[in-house]
């Protein structure tokens, strides 16, 4: 893995994933939506939230600036997204030091899998979804073909909680 073009590659394939997160947190106010969402929040409400919720349908009624209502909603944050990302990146950047030793990467790959495993579990399990095991497991494997080192995905089954 000596090439500049395998180390671009492996961050496209990160950034797709990371992408992916940051759609599934990303608000474009909507006001028909925002007010059916808030008065759902309004009807489930504890009584001394109902006063806060009734402000923010009122701005939102009126065109003005409101909380974002599907915020309650989201698992995981920017922060996590920027964690996660900080992970796959010194995974990446590190991976093209490792040469062809076949128990540093499965060594390295089980370390990078505990943080995700740490950081996934802190998102109430949701950041690291099926779609993005596949896409993150594919990435971790285009690594092993690269250092021409097999049994990447062995390892990262035998220690993912994703």
């Amino acid at each position: 893995m000596n090439t500049q073009r395998n180390l671009v590659e492996l961050r496209k394939k990160k950034d797709e994933i990371i992408a992916d997160m940051k759609a599934c947190i990303t608000y474009t106010p909507d006001q028909v939506n925002d007010l059916l969402c808030l008065m759902e929040q309004y009807i489930k409400a504890e009584t001394e939230e109902r006063q806060r919720l009734i402000g923010q349908i009122r701005r939102c009624m009126d065109g003005e600036i409101y909380d974002n209502p599907f915020e309650a909603y989201y698992c995981y944050s920017i922060d996590d997204i920027e964690r996660f990302d900080q992970i796959l990146s010194s995974f990446i950047n590190q991976s093209k030091g490792l040469g062809y030793k076949q128990l540093e990467l499965e060594t390295e790959v089980q370390h990078v899998v505990k943080q995700l495993n740490h950081l996934n579990a802190s998102c109430r399990d949701e950041l690291i979804d099926p779609y993005r095991r596949e896409k993150l497991i594919n990435l971790f494997e285009e690594v092993g073909k690269l250092l021409k080192i097999d049994g990447i995905k062995g390892t990262i089954n035998n220690q993912r909680t994703w």
